[in-house]
């Protein structure tokens, strides 16, 4: 296994895909290639730093499984044929996983993965969009230029990618995943003060202080 790694954002996942820290700390991006890579010294280091809040991952794992996929914000929005072009894909209007477009696929369902987007030719191309009101069709050297390679978060494998690849959950994160979360909810008596605890989180259902004037429930 190779020293390498990247590591989570801790702003979660944009669509299916992972958002990673980038190079140098420069913001985060679900480009994998814009991701910076980590020693595993480093990413245990990021890992405890973080509290848990962002996931070291090993690079050879996810470089083994990213997708070719392209963000709407950088393609035409309306369908274009052009003298000259040959090669054309189409994409699925008002459908997007994040910000990622669904291609045509002459042998499946719309797909994100770009490398499995079907190739038309000029005439094809053309028929293609006066037969289909719902897709748009757009040379394919456009979105060539643009794809990234993504990572999609329901293929992490902690067990294969984390713990197999020499990282250990640090001691904070531990402690932390130890807590139990508290069901109830806290409210101060407006009478005497007192700290009370009760499943209802929007009215106060009274005080448990025998001596409270106003609030109390053994009253």
């Amino acid at each position: 296994m190779k020293n390498r790694f990247y590591l989570t954002s801790a702003h979660g996942f944009l669509g299916t895909n992972v958002v990673w820290h980038r190079h140098e700390g420069c913001g985060y991006h679900t480009d994998l290639d814009q991701a910076h890579v980590y020693t595993l010294k480093e990413a245990q280091e990021y890992w405890a730093d973080s509290h848990g809040d962002c996931l070291p991952i090993s690079a050879d794992h996810v470089d083994a499984l990213a997708v070719w996929k392209v963000d709407c914000q950088y393609i035409p929005k309306e369908s274009q044929i052009i003298d000259g072009v040959y090669r054309y894909v189409a994409y699925e209007k008002k459908k997007w996983d994040g910000n990622d477009v669904y291609w045509m696929n002459r042998y499946s369902y719309p797909t994100t993965d770009f490398s499995q987007a079907s190739t038309l030719d000029e005439v094809e191309a053309q028929a293609f969009l006066n037969s289909e009101k719902n897709f748009i069709v757009i040379p394919r050297y456009i979105a060539e230029k643009v794809k990234r390679r993504t990572f999609d978060y329901r293929q992490i494998n902690k067990r294969k990618m984390v713990f197999g690849a020499g990282l250990k959950t640090p001691e904070i994160v531990k402690k932390l995943q130890r807590r139990k979360s508290e069901p109830k909810h806290r409210f101060n008596c407006p009478c005497c003060g007192r700290i009370t605890w009760q499943d209802n989180p929007y009215d106060y259902e009274g005080c448990r202080n025998l001596n409270c004037d106003e609030w109390s429930v053994h009253a």
